[in-house]
């Protein structure tokens, strides 16, 4: 039995909506090219892996930008999957879920900040705190991000990190005052298993940190420990060292992490 079409309703012509699809299909493709790099990508490399001209696909990120599913790093002028995206994804939830408890028990036995830190492009993002108990505290701002170049959290991420993206990260992110880590020093995180900052990044503060690996055996994430200096001393941190590697390892276990890591792997290899 014919339909009749609803009034002031035209069906689009066989052209039109084949358009219209080919635009869904390259924009869908768009979005599955840059979860495959959550570092971000420049607009020459997403173009030729879409196989589209760069004004097609500049066009496309525009108007998902528009959307909040893509967004852009000023500075290195790289594309990412948006917040929206991450949002509706849940990535970060099996994370928080599996790293809260050990979280707050490495704050019962430390009475000190406990972070937790991913990565998004050259900057490590704090995604979730269990604070210290103490009036004088170390307090970072939940979704600050802080260039992956000095500081213990940087350096926990950034020796674990393949050797090549390591080596282009500080590259982008190293100024005429800061060089970064050296390869020597950033060998020294991997034999350690952590980091150690006495006021590098915050005079008067302490932070160590420890990598978090995922199912695939990747860096996903770091853990860290935070607190001023009259109270985190060096000495004090490094007998806090093996709470914190302890949690790292039994959080990146929860993640389904199994394969030994190999030391050689990370920067410097």
């Amino acid at each position: 039995m014919a339909v009749k079409q609803a009034e002031g309703l035209a069906a689009p012509a066989p052209a039109e909506r084949s358009g219209s699809v080919r635009a869904v299909e390259r924009a869908v493709e768009l979005l599955f090219r840059l979860a495959s790099h959550p570092e971000g990508i420049g607009l020459q490399r997403l173009a030729a892996e879409v196989g589209c001209s760069k004004s097609t696909v500049h066009r496309l990120l525009a108007t998902l930008q528009g959307l909040g599913v893509v967004e852009q790093d000023g500075r290195l002028r790289e594309y990412r999957l948006g917040q929206r995206v991450r949002e509706l994804a849940g990535q970060g939830d099996e994370l928080r879920r599996a790293a809260l408890p050990l979280m707050r028990e490495l704050v019962e036995s430390t009475a000190e900040t406990v972070t937790l830190h991913v990565i998004e492009g050259d900057s490590h993002v704090v995604i979730e705190q269990c604070e210290s108990p103490h009036e004088i505290r170390r307090i970072l701002p939940l979704g600050q991000a802080v260039p992956l170049l000095t500081g213990a959290t940087a350096r926990a991420i950034l020796a674990f990190l393949p050797s090549d993206r390591t080596q282009q990260t500080l590259a982008r992110t190293r100024t005429t005052r800061e060089s970064g880590p050296s390869m020597a020093q950033l060998a020294e995180v991997r034999e350690r298993g952590y980091s150690l900052s006495p006021g590098e990044r915050i005079a008067g503060g302490t932070a160590l940190s420890a990598p978090i690996f995922d199912r695939s055996g990747d860096l996903c994430a770091a853990l860290s420990l935070s607190g001023p200096r009259f109270r985190l001393s060096s000495a004090r941190a490094a007998r806090f060292a093996p709470l914190l590697v302890g949690a790292a390892a039994r959080i990146s276990h929860a993640l389904g992490f199994r394969q030994p890591r190999s030391r050689s792997a990370g920067a410097g290899a």
